[in-house]
């Protein structure tokens, strides 16, 4: 047998790491099962949950800021106006809020099966609604009846709100990004690490929101 044929056979039978190596020399493309394993604990991904971690020690700092106030001030009301009520746009708010992680997930688990179609309506629809809780929030705005100068409470009020809704407004420009990227056929069921990122940040947006209403709305 030639000695060159016998050396070229040899990479057929080399293992790497418990993985067989092809005629090539080179290691078979991962599919499957491991292929989404790899995306999922990417380094983008690790990424994006130490951002959203830097994140969510802001917040509690600032809800910190909140119940610190609280117990210090006696005068906790506006100056002008009253405390605003956990009904009517609040609550709207919230319902829509929360309805956006379950739209988020569900279009995240479609593209993961390679259902876009789904995927698409999906993702519109999480936009569309994230869209929505910023007009309620907007519009409540104009109804409270004070400002961010009228009271400590009015101040902390403005800026907790107004700062998730900031994380809101990003939110929402990352989500659409995403749709973009899926109706021109940038994601697959196999490569879709932004919008694992998104959804990621989508849902802490969510949690600090029931901690804002809870604490602000209900709480008092």
């Amino acid at each position: 047998m030639d000695t060159a044929a016998t050396e070229m056979s040899a990479p057929a039978r080399m293992v790497v790491k418990g993985r067989r190596v092809g005629p090539e020399g080179r290691l078979p493309v991962a599919t499957g099962a491991h292929q989404l394993e790899d995306t999922n604990f990417s380094p983008g991904l690790w990424a994006v949950i130490l951002f959203v971690s830097s994140e969510a020690m802001f917040f509690a700092a600032l809800f910190t800021v909140y119940f610190y106030l609280r117990g210090r001030i006696p005068d906790w009301e506006p100056i002008f106006g009253e405390k605003p009520s956990w009904q009517g746009f609040p609550l709207v708010n919230t319902v829509i809020l929360l309805g956006t992680s379950i739209t988020m997930q569900y279009a995240v688990w479609a593209i993961r099966k390679g259902a876009r179609a789904r995927g698409k309506f999906l993702l519109v629809l999480t936009v569309v609604m994230g869209a929505l809780f910023l007009t309620g929030q907007g519009i409540e705005y104009t109804r409270l009846g004070f400002l961010p100068q009228d009271g400590i409470f009015a101040g902390v009020f403005f800026l907790l709100t107004g700062f998730h809704g900031a994380h809101v407004t990003g939110g929402v420009i990352f989500i659409a990004l995403c749709t973009l990227r899926v109706f021109k056929g940038q994601f697959s069921s196999t490569r879709h690490l932004a919008l694992e990122a998104a959804s990621i940040y989508w849902h802490f947006v969510d949690v600090v929101w029931v901690g804002l209403f809870t604490t602000i709305y209900i709480v008092g």
